[in-house]
């Protein structure tokens, strides 16, 4: 049985943020793979402008060709439908019936979950690995962290993860100033956005 861990997100782009919770993942849990899941349309989302799909899909190749712990999946962003981590969830468990399967988020959205599409169902069918977020108190995210577990028998797993205060939104305003995201985005991701011209 192998352990995954399910990265979700709109990548736009993929950053050095996204890349310490993944690394955490793999180290703290054990996993065995990291999927990124890039969505198409997030609930959360509707009505943002994004880069092209394929833009999006294929930073994450780029990135996973040197990072073989990743891979990248399409299962969201294949469609027209609003992304719903319920709906993924249940499709992953058919893909990996014998493997451990977990999502993750950061402490942000996990203190929300149970007000999310079909939440309750999705805490008693999904163990998730939880990064520290900034912005969220620690007696409040342990208080949830306990009533999901007793009231769902959810498997969580909070992680060490420095807080990195790094965002997509940063790194867009800085291209568009003309400024260096080196220190903001993998090496591969910055290349891809330069040779490409992105966000300008």
């Amino acid at each position: 049985m192998k352990k995954i861990g399910i990265l979700g997100g709109t990548f736009d782009p993929f950053h050095l943020g996204h890349v310490s919770i993944g690394e955490r993942s793999i180290e703290e849990v054990g996993l065995d793979e990291l999927i990124l899941l890039p969505a198409n349309v997030s609930p959360f989302k509707i009505n943002r402008e994004m880069v092209e799909e394929i833009h999006r899909i294929n930073m994450l190749e780029a990135f996973v060709k040197n990072h073989p712990d990743f891979s990248v999946s399409r299962l969201e962003i294949d469609t027209d439908n609003v992304s719903y981590t319920y709906d993924t969830m249940e499709t992953f468990r058919k893909l990996y019936p014998d493997d451990k399967i977990y999502f993750i988020c950061g402490s942000d959205a996990l203190v929300t979950v149970e007000n999310w599409y079909k939440g309750k169902m999705l805490l008693e069918s999904t163990d998730f690995i939880v990064a520290n977020r900034p912005g969220i108190d620690g007696d409040v995210l342990n208080e949830k962290i306990k009533h999901y577990v007793d009231s769902y028998l959810t498997e969580i797993i909070l992680l060490t993860n420095p807080i990195l205060e790094v965002s997509s939104t940063e790194i867009k305003e800085k291209l568009k100033l003309g400024m260096s995201i080196h220190n903001l985005v993998p090496g591969e991701i910055e290349k891809y956005i330069d040779e490409y011209a992105l966000y300008r």
